[in-house]
């Protein structure tokens, strides 16, 4: 688990990584526990994702490690 404090909002969009994958909640609920997802780059540096349903919006958040 990466314990994360958001630093810096970096992109919000209507384009969602749920829907992409089948698990748009507004049309297949899929359970919250695997939240927060992350992406983490080439370089290791992990974005959070965070999810709107009710207006589809996914924000993208640089996520700072403190381990």
């Amino acid at each position: 688990m990466v314990n994360d404090q958001i630093v810096n909002p970096l992109m919000t969009c209507k384009y969602c990584l749920l829907f992409e994958l089948g698990h748009c909640r507004k049309t297949n609920p899929y359970p919250k526990d695997k939240e927060p997802r992350y992406l983490r780059l080439r370089t290791g540096k992990m974005l959070a994702l965070h999810f709107d349903c009710k207006t589809c919006q996914m924000t993208v958040d640089e996520a700072m490690n403190n381990e």
